[in-house]
């Protein structure tokens, strides 16, 4: 997640695919915005969340000039409806971007995958985020503050390049050494709109597919829409 500094569409593509998430409003944008997307897989930090189906996601954001930021975001997922909230701050110094924020992820009782924390009594989780970008490169951790295990850690390295490429190289620190994770995701927006993309995973520690994420190349494509209602 990245505010106040311009993000391709291939980057603000990537960041909403890696996290489920939307990139945090831009200063340029103060006020609320909003985003419709639809896209053949739930693409989340090298899995897919929907194999049985597509997904259908929307936001509605808030900003304002000083760099705070409000808004929630929702999609359709195996097992039912997820729904974020989150806020943060985010601006630049230097040629330094810098983002902070904090997300509440609110999922269905009955929900079969585990995004974060899912299992048969609360299924809610948060986290804290935090990221760092300078020119092309952005590095971004994401700390679990309420999940099955708040010493559950995940972080970002990106790379934009030739104005419509990003490669993001993402992994997990989790408190189970048996449950390490990581994944290489290369997104290409061939519109402002229309972005096609692949990620390969790797099981680190033996995961099995019937337990952990495939190792099999996904392949994601995805259209959005932008609103404003300034």
């Amino acid at each position: 997640m990245r505010a106040l500094k311009k993000l391709t569409p291939a980057a603000m593509a990537v960041t909403m695919a890696i996290g489920g998430l939307t990139a945090a409003p831009l200063a340029a944008q103060a006020g609320v915005t909003g985003t419709i997307q639809a896209a053949n897989m739930y693409l989340w930090r090298g899995e897919n969340l929907t194999p049985n189906g597509a997904q259908v996601s929307g936001d509605l954001n808030y900003s304002n000039d000083s760099g705070v930021y409000a808004g929630v975001w929702t999609t359709t997922e195996t097992g039912g409806q997820e729904t974020d909230l989150y806020f943060g701050y985010g601006g630049e110094a230097g040629g330094v971007s810098y983002d902070v924020s904090y997300w509440k992820y609110l999922y269905p009782e009955n929900c079969t995958t585990a995004p974060v924390s899912c299992d048969s009594g609360d299924n809610d989780a948060s986290e804290v985020v935090l990221s760092v970008g300078y020119g092309p490169v952005t590095v971004a951790g994401y700390i679990a503050v309420e999940s099955g295990s708040d010493d559950d850690k995940y972080f970002t390295v990106g790379l934009d390049f030739a104005e419509k490429f990003n490669l993001t190289y993402g992994f997990w620190d989790l408190e189970n050494a048996g449950n390490e994770r990581s994944h290489i995701t290369l997104m290409y927006a061939f519109t402002d709109n229309l972005t096609f993309g692949v990620s390969a995973a790797n099981n680190d520690t033996g995961f099995t597919e019937a337990t952990g994420i495939a190792e099999d190349p996904l392949f994601y494509a995805s259209y959005s829409k932008s609103f404003d209602l300034k």
